[in-house]
């Protein structure tokens, strides 16, 4: 049995320690006070992350107050942004059971920049008993700094249907001023603060199932402004109001390849009921050029921005270089490094990421991402494969430091963007509803053979790694392709298709994901708890204990069955883990797990160089 050694490195590649890899963001999330005076952003010390406020120009530590204590051993913070100039509004978390499942159940509350008041907003059980799961801002309220507009509870009668409540952030004290009259999910208020855009979703699912209201004003009666399906390629998406004009709503079309923050917006005039045409945001557009002309071989990203838009928080990076925070200050004119977020890894070389595709079996072609180990000569490379979770998500180009821990160890990595990946296209996405399994697995089954086929893959040394749905389809790629791969590792996976599924039901749109996911009769043949007969490569399990997205059960009933089948299993279980990387201690455990499986089954890995 070979083990994984350092010393089979080329000189120039040196090993990056495991507990390097494996550390949290030391610095990320930089959010602007109102007035531009302050900065709030996340830190992690010894492996936990922390909330840290700081007056900007100031270097004194005693300066620093630390927020994060709140709730660390029972509610976790997901999002916190400013309130207002004198408090943080955080989003937290916790863990409570529901229905025989864990699920995460939301808190909003505020707290003084200096770590003192803190106030947590009242929520209230429906008639049934429950809490509202997801607890929401719906709009800032920027001229008034005393107050939020907020979706904290559900109607007494309801179940998903959010009523909007005006919110002192001081002091919690809270009124309607919105009321449910009929399954809105989505609210959205004007630059007056005033409710005019409601997002309806039917319990029943058919051709309008997605329903977009208006009213004029808060006296006027709501209007229709479009009923399509949820799957729609025209449906639109309501983004936010324009800031200097009421009457013009910004949504994004599905049609396009909007994603997340850089979402292709177009404006809707709700005076004519049409798209008038694209939406650039001119200011913003000036801030990112001035940021990468001054970084011309880095992306450049605005992360946060203070009231009047002359300050700007902008994170810089490459996909071999790690993110640092600069802040712009317009009126100063300058331009500041103010951290790195991972500024242990600057004295490493990483390796390239680019950007490929290549043509299914079927002729579509499918985009992709191949990093090869630095300085490597691209040939006859061991392989990971390793393809995303969501499935409705996707890779992006830039640092990845799950690809550079692999790379670095002398892997190239294959991330292929499967049909049902988001970000390439509506037909793109909707390609892969159902197709768990089948048509998405055999686009990653394509790619490798691609690589095989192209000299770049070593057609003996591919193992294939995956997170959540990327979970799923290493496992499937075993049942499916048995010979294709050596080994695999599904981490918080996804293993018994029909468990899922039946899990959806207690979802609030099931019958939405039912239209994603394949349907129940077929989820035996593409599952791979079901298809366990078939796999005949080593696995590695990872299960996080008190994951809520996707239960433990899952890789617990699978590795009983492996073992019951003697297939080689390992199987690593992380206590009172999360299904999200936000544990130090949990990530390097993952990493000697899946560093000492794929040397030992792959071989020790010598990187050919370039001549």
């Amino acid at each position: 049995m070979l083990l994984f050694c350092g010393s089979v490195f080329a000189e120039n590649q040196p090993l990056i320690p495991l507990d390097e890899i494996a550390r949290l963001p030391q610095f990320s999330s930089p959010k602007l006070s109102p007035n531009g005076k302050y900065i709030a952003f996340t830190q992690t010390e010894n492996g936990k992350i922390y909330i840290i406020t700081k007056k900007l120009g100031s270097s004194n530590e005693g300066e620093n107050q630390f927020l994060a204590k709140i709730g660390t051993d029972i509610m976790k913070f997901s999002q916190f942004d400013w309130a207002n100039n004198e408090r943080l509004l955080i989003k937290l978390r916790s863990t409570v059971g529901y229905r025989g499942d864990l699920r995460n159940l939301n808190r909003i509350g505020t707290i003084h920049r200096d770590g003192i008041d803190p106030v947590i907003f009242n929520m209230k059980p429906n008639d049934w008993g429950y809490f509202r799961q997801h607890t929401e801002v719906v709009d800032w309220l920027e001229n008034d700094p005393e107050h939020i507009l907020a979706a904290l509870d559900d109607e007494p009668r309801g179940w998903a249907q959010p009523r909007v409540h005006k919110v002192n952030v001081v002091t919690g004290k809270r009124e309607i001023v919105a009321r449910n009259f009929g399954h809105i999910y989505d609210w959205y208020a004007d630059p007056n603060g005033d409710i005019r855009i409601g997002v309806r979703y039917k319990l029943t699912f058919g051709k309008s199932d997605v329903e977009i209201l208006h009213r004029k004003t808060i006296d006027d009666n709501w209007e229709t402004l479009q009923e399509v399906s949820y799957f729609d390629k025209e449906k639109l998406i309501p983004y936010r109001f324009d800031k200097e004009d009421p009457n013009i709503l910004l949504v994004v079309n599905r049609a396009t390849n909007a994603e997340d923050e850089n979402k292709e917006l177009f404006k809707y005039d709700l005076t004519t009921n049409k798209v008038v045409g694209n939406y650039v945001n001119e200011k913003r557009k000036k801030l990112i050029d001035l940021v990468e002309k001054a970084f011309p071989d880095l992306q450049a990203k605005i992360i946060s921005l203070n009231q009047k838009e002359d300050m700007a928080f902008f994170a810089v990076y490459s996909d071999i270089f790690s993110p640092e925070y600069y802040l712009l200050d317009l009126q100063r004119k300058s331009l500041d490094f103010v951290a790195a977020e991972y500024p242990h890894l600057i004295n490493y070389q990483l390796s390239p990421m680019s950007a490929v595709s290549y043509t299914a079996s079927d002729g579509v072609e499918i985009p992709a991402f191949l990093t090869l180990p630095a300085e490597s000569s691209g040939k006859d490379m061991p392989l990971i494969v390793f393809p995303h979770g969501g499935p409705w998500a996707h890779d992006e180009w830039g640092f990845d430091n799950y690809v550079q821990f692999m790379a670095n160890r002398g892997y190239a990595v294959f991330q292929p963007q499967f049909r049902g990946s988001t970000g390439y296209g509506i037909e793109h996405e909707q390609a892969g509803y159902g197709e768990w399994g089948q048509t998405i697995q055999d686009d990653i089954t394509d790619g490798v053979e691609w690589l095989i086929k192209t000299g770049v893959a070593d057609p003996e040394r591919i193992c294939i790694v995956g997170e959540s749905f990327g979970g799923y389809a290493a496992a499937m790629g075993t049942a499916k392709t048995p010979d294709l791969y050596k080994c695999a590792i599904s981490v918080n996976g996804v293993l018994d298709l029909k468990l899922y599924i039946d899990s959806g039901r207690k979802m609030v749109f099931e019958n939405i994901n039912r239209a994603m996911w394949n349907s129940r009769k077929e989820a035996e043949e593409t599952s791979p708890y079901h298809l366990a007969e078939n796999i005949k490569a080593p696995v590695l399990l990872i299960a996080s204990e008190r994951d809520t997205v996707v239960p433990v059960k899952h890789s617990r009933k699978m590795y009983k069955r492996l073992k019951k089948l003697d297939v080689e299993v390992e199987y690593v279980e992380l206590p009172d883990g999360e299904h999200w990387r936000t544990n130090e201690r949990h990530e390097l455990i993952k990493l000697e797990a899946i560093e000492k499986f794929l040397a030992t089954h792959l071989g020790s890995v010598q990187v050919p160089t370039k001549e």
